[in-house]
């Protein structure tokens, strides 16, 4: 077993809504190298609202995981054991359109519960949606309040990074 596989993060972003608390967020999924270096390349899995096309499935390469564009803050939720698995799981899950409600919150959740269903494609995880969004409201809460996103020069280094396996913050 190598333990330098692969991590699975939920991504915040801030989502553009004003006034709107749950629907402050954007939501994502990255996944990127346990091991990280100056720079992270790895992938972003999630749901745009495309406005009059509707929610659409999107998975594009990044960089650099510590720091994507907005990115606020990341979570480790989970060590990857098979990834081809775990992408096609996110592939597959529905898209849901004409719904109000549903929103990239919704389909992080269902994620997570598939994930948790799936049982292979992560090892070690973090896979309760209540406890992740909770925790990570808060923790983005804590880093805006202590001006960590107040500097353009905040803005350019990776982002805080907190590793719920391990519950210890790994880049403040």
């Amino acid at each position: 077993m190598s333990s330098n596989k692969n991590r699975l993060y939920i991504a915040l972003y801030p989502s553009g809504v004003v006034g709107n608390e749950e629907r402050r967020f954007h939501w994502a999924f990255l996944i990127g190298p346990k091991a990280e270096k100056s720079v992270v390349p790895g992938v972003r899995y999630h749901v745009k609202n495309m406005y009059m096309g509707g929610w659409q499935y999107e998975e594009k390469g990044v960089d650099d995981v510590r720091s994507t564009n907005t990115l606020l803050a990341r979570f480790v939720i989970g060590k990857v054991e098979d990834e081809r698995r775990l992408i096609d799981l996110l592939r597959n899950l529905p898209v849901v359109n004409g719904d109000p409600n549903w929103r990239c919150r919704s389909w992080i959740a269902k994620a997570l519960t598939e994930i948790a269903k799936d049982g292979k494609c992560v090892g070690t995880s973090e896979l309760n949606w209540g406890h992740i969004e909770a925790f990570a409201r808060q923790y983005v809460a804590q880093k805006t309040a202590a001006g960590r996103y107040a500097t353009a020069e905040d803005l350019l280094k990776p982002k805080p990074t907190y590793d719920l396996l391990g519950r210890k913050e790994t880049v403040p």
